[in-house]
């Protein structure tokens, strides 16, 4: 029977697998059945114990402000002072006993500080134990909730919840408070008046952070799930999410955290007291089956370890031999051979390095004989080349000779080829003053006259100053050379060439116009040329023509490469009147580094 072969990476991965996942899957499994359901038990029986001490302390709160309205609701001197000033009798003897009533009211308030009591009746009796100034008690009249206390039956209870401070203005932006309101009927069952008491959070607020851990949440829920008290006053009136009144869970996700959840109901109505502890937190607090299950964890790593190394030592050594080779041959040892042999892929590739060696030494050696060639044919090839002056001063010489035997003609054709010549192939400066690209246009000219047996006359209109502005090399002569060969057809005319300054609040702007009154051409053409000049398409061959070879869309492709924006191209034409070519570009009379075309070189 044949024992399959297994691939190192195949080793090592299995190996690797074996060693971490039995250790892992020994403590997942012991940890769980250890700790699964106890520890959440113990993390909620603490958690509620630690909600009665707290409950015991919010409903003696609560029952605290029940108790003060029901002094008004069963005082009976209250009730004849409100009936008698209805019935409007004996007004100078209620006065009297009202202010009597008052003051034992101030009296039984005076040491409950933290309420705010209001009683409100209907024949304009109003009593508070806060300053009007700071409250105006008639402002309840208008509040959404106040109509309900009309629909309650006698001695009932309407729980506002939570509401802001209005009652102290120092402080109105820090704190809340919890009001209740009550009716006032005669035995008849009528309304004579009501009773609102409010009592401040921050009463209940002191009960939730002394009861509460450091790591423990505490909080007043209503029942819409609306945070009445909470120990971090920012929470307070916020709506939590995840609050379910009628779904008993021990535990809750928040903010992508598991809680404790533990509850307990408030005497007084339907809210809720809540406590949330991270489950992570309750865990670590039981020690115990912690310091075992880390107990086990090291034993099964410490042997995971130990396991681990004795098997990568042993599969790894041809890829540690390898990785020595390979250093040598990073030194420059291209000379050296790896010598590792097996059945597995790090000797395949080992193998396959040395090949590569061997093939690096035959190619080193093929391009050290293919350079020695080159150089070679290139000391010939230097060896065979004409120096361009030595073609130029031969040309001076011949039309020197030319001039001395009187052929004056020939004399300036010669001259202006040599100049053109010259100029064509010396690329020292990119930008030129515009009289010498003028020169240039006007040898251009002189030899274009000889050539086709025409008379085409150049006039030239500078406005001073101009004459000196730098241009790119070779802007002109194409569209000179499209007047010569498109515009006239091959026969006489005239070309006009101006250049001016155009100035404006920002910068001086050159303006160059090259007209020619030629054969023209009609409105589709004119149309079709200029598409063909703005598009940023590389015109086809059959179009570059010309002495240049450029055209007029590469001169205004160029010219848009050195100025960007500020290059502007204009063309008007009209049948059997002649073309105008204008440009509009910086006017400038020096130009450094910066502003050189990029794009361009000698």
């Amino acid at each position: 029977m044949m024992i399959p072969k297994f691939s190192l990476r195949k080793k090592l991965i299995w190996s690797a697998l074996v060693c971490f996942l039995l250790p892992l899957g020994g403590i997942y499994l012991l940890t769980n059945y250890l700790t699964k359901d106890l520890l959440l038990e113990r993390a909620v029986v603490s958690s509620e114990d630690a909600l009665r001490a707290v409950q015991s302390d919010v409903n003696g709160v609560l029952d605290q402000t029940l108790e003060l309205s029901n002094i008004v609701l069963t005082n009976t001197e209250i009730r004849q002072q409100i009936t008698a000033r209805q019935n409007r009798k004996l007004k100078e003897e209620n006065l009297v006993n009202y202010s009597r009533l008052v003051r034992l009211l101030d009296e039984l308030f005076r040491q409950h500080d933290e309420y705010y009591v209001t009683i409100l009746g209907k024949n304009d009796v109003t009593y508070t134990n806060y300053s009007h100034s700071d409250f105006d008690p008639k402002q309840l009249y208008k509040q959404p909730w106040f109509e309900q206390l009309n629909q309650l039956p006698s001695f009932s209870t309407y729980w506002v919840g939570l509401q802001e401070n209005s009652f102290n203005p120092l402080q109105k932006q820090s704190s809340h408070i919890i009001t209740i309101g009550r009716p006032i009927r005669t035995s008849a069952g009528s309304v004579i008046g009501y009773v609102i008491i409010s009592v401040n959070e921050r009463k209940i607020r002191s009960h939730l952070i002394q009861r509460a851990n450091s790591d423990q949440e505490m909080m007043l829920l209503s029942e819409e799930g609306m945070v009445i008290s909470h120990s971090d006053p920012s929470l307070i009136g916020s709506q939590v999410a995840w609050w379910n009144r009628d779904e008993q869970s021990s535990t809750v996700e928040m903010n992508g955290q598991e809680y404790v959840y533990a509850e307990q109901p408030i005497r007084a109505n339907s809210w809720r007291l809540v406590s949330l502890i991270p489950l992570s937190s309750a865990v670590s607090k039981h020690k115990q089956i912690l310091l075992i299950s880390f107990g086990l964890q090291v034993f099964f790593f410490t042997l995971f370890c130990v396991l681990l190394t004795v098997l990568i030592a042993t599969f790894t050594k041809p890829i540690r031999d390898l990785s020595r080779f390979i250093t040598h041959i990073g030194r420059g040892r291209l000379d050296m051979r790896s010598g590792i042999r097996g059945n597995h892929e790090v000797s395949l590739l080992a193998r396959t390095i040395d090949h590569m060696l061997d093939r690096i030494e035959s190619m080193i050696e093929q391009i050290t004989i293919e350079q020695s060639k080159k150089r070679k044919a290139e000391l010939e090839m230097l060896q065979a080349q004409i120096n361009p002056h030595f073609m130029f001063n031969l040309l001076n010489s011949i039309r020197l000779n030319i001039l001395i035997r009187g052929d004056q003609e020939n004399a300036e054709l010669i001259a202006s080829l040599s100049s053109l010549l010259r100029m064509t192939i010396n690329r020292d400066n990119e930008f030129i003053p515009l009289r010498e690209e003028v020169e240039t246009v006007q040898h251009y000219i002189r030899l274009m006259n000889f050539r086709h047996a025409n008379q085409v006359r150049l006039r030239i209109d500078y406005e001073p100053g101009c004459e000196g502005a730098l241009v790119p090399r070779f802007m002109i002569q194409p569209f000179i050379e499209n007047a010569i060969i498109h515009g006239f057809e091959q026969y006489a005319g005239e070309i006009f060439i101006t250049a001016a300054q155009a100035r404006d609040n920002s910068s001086n702007q050159l303006r160059i116009s090259v007209r020619d009154n030629g054969v023209g051409m009609n409105e589709s053409k004119l149309h079709e040329l200029r598409a063909k000049v703005m598009s940023t398409q590389e015109p086809a061959a059959s179009a570059r023509k010309g002495f240049s070879g450029i055209g007029v869309h590469n001169v205004f492709q160029r010219l848009r490469l050195i100025y960007g924006a500020d290059i502007q191209l204009e063309i008007d034409s009209e049948q059997d009147l002649g073309t105008t070519i204008t440009l509009i570009f910086p006017f400038e009379m020096e130009r450094g580094e910066q502003g050189a075309d990029s794009n361009t070189g000698g």
